[in-house]
């Protein structure tokens, strides 16, 4: 079973995806990832500083430690889809997808380049704007999606917050967003943190996304915490 299979296997069974922003171009960085309890590790060439050549190298740590890598690519055009698939990624994230149109060429893009034992790609896309929300339902039932994604920075923008995805008008559509995903059976995803993970869990996404950086936070908080409780 190929790893991108494994995936859908697990999102078809109503599992989770601990799927992790590795933050750093760094092939040795996924292959510690690739010891930890989690599904994928996700390279952002969106925001990231990954160029082709560090994708390709950190799909081929992540293959090397039976991890899943998944990119997310800088846009939507055929060559990009295809010169990302062809760097050896199990799954693709693409940004800014706005209509039911748009995904079906994304789709399309992705099927054109995978074909035969080649075909298996974990293919997420992301609800970002209002545009996107406007027409979800449409989106919702094009074929060929593993995941819709809510980006939560972006919504909050393009609804006139700025990135202030935590205002209660933001959360209570990105909600209304998930709840549309799940009403369709279709996997959600999100970007989730420690306090919230359990919330966005309970309410059926699937695809919880984290960033490396925020794992070594954590990891150093709660080590000064254990030193200051040693000083009392």
């Amino acid at each position: 079973m190929t790893a991108a299979a494994a995936l859908k296997r697990k999102l078809a069974s109503g599992e989770t995806l601990t799927v992790v922003n590795a933050d750093h171009p760094s092939p040795s960085l996924v292959e510690a990832l690739g010891r930890l309890p989690i599904d994928a590790v996700f390279i952002d060439c969106e925001q990231g500083s990954p160029d082709f050549e560090s994708v390709e190298d950190m799909a081929r740590a992540a293959r090397a430690v039976g991890l899943a890598s998944i990119v997310r690519v800088f846009g939507r055009e055929d060559w990009i889809i295809e010169r990302f698939l062809f760097r050896g990624v199990d799954g693709l994230v693409v940004p800014r997808v706005d209509s039911a149109e748009e995904a079906k060429r994304v789709v399309g893009a992705v099927r054109y380049c995978c074909s035969g034992s080649d075909a298996d790609r974990l293919l997420v896309v992301q609800v970002e704007s209002v545009a996107a929300v406007r027409d979800l339902d449409r989106l919702l039932a094009v074929e060929g999606i593993d995941v819709f994604f809510v980006g939560p920075v972006d919504l909050a923008r393009s609804m006139g917050h700025g990135g202030a995805y935590h205002r209660p008008e933001v959360q209570a559509e990105i909600d209304r967003v998930i709840a549309a995903v799940r009403g369709a059976s279709r996997a959600a995803g999100m970007l989730v943190g420690r306090e919230d993970v359990e919330r966005y869990r309970r309410a059926g996404v699937q695809f919880l996304y984290v960033h490396a950086n925020a794992f070594l936070a954590w990891g150093a908080e709660a080590f000064a915490s254990t030193l200051r409780q040693a000083a009392t």
